[in-house]
């Protein structure tokens, strides 16, 4: 059964006073802005994402595999929430990780040995046969307790040519991670 409102009624006089009540002005000459409720983040909440706020991991991927003929970059949740992965048929696969909660120092190494580094003017760490032969990792310090990681697994090949380009990546993306305290 479907009611209709009369003007009159005691439920068009409501929704009448409701819409009143809304916030809507006459006024032509004004603007209609809709705000949220601005909150200040807790300490911890700054802390959470390691510094790395809005950066994306395949917007750091993306630029060096693309031009090198690997598929589209896919979001990863291996080692962080902020992963990204992409494969080249025949070659092999990549990814990186933006990993807010552990340093280089929480990493291990594997089947590897971790190597002392820089990457730019950071700390960093590379891994050569971290996952066994043909694979390396290179990590990038960005503060005491929180890293990037770019990993290469050739599907044939040598740990020194996965490292290059583990390297290459991590190289590309340094200067875009945040500067730690």
């Amino acid at each position: 059964m479907i009611s209709r409102l009369r003007p009159g009624s005691p439920i068009a006089l409501i929704a009448a006073i409701a819409m009143a009540a809304s916030g809507c002005s006459s006024d032509p000459t004004g603007s209609a802005i809709p705000s949220e409720p601005r909150t200040v983040p807790t300490r911890s909440e700054i802390s959470s994402d390691g510094g790395f706020g809005d950066l994306k991991a395949c917007d750091l991927l993306e630029p060096t595999t693309t031009p090198k003929g690997f598929d589209p970059p896919v979001a990863e949740t291996y080692e962080s929430d902020n992963g990204c992965g992409t494969r080249k048929y025949g070659f092999g696969s990549v990814s990186i990780y933006l990993v807010p909660d552990a340093g280089i120092d929480q990493l291990s190494p594997g089947q590897g040995t971790k190597v002392p580094t820089k990457v730019g003017d950071r700390d960093a760490v590379e891994i050569p046969g971290d996952a066994g032969k043909q694979a390396c990792t290179v990590a990038i310090a960005v503060t005491a307790g929180a890293r990037l990681t770019a990993s290469t697994s050739l599907n044939k090949g040598t740990n020194e040519e996965a490292c290059a380009l583990s390297r290459e990546i991590a190289t590309a993306a340094e200067p875009k991670l945040p500067r730690g305290n």
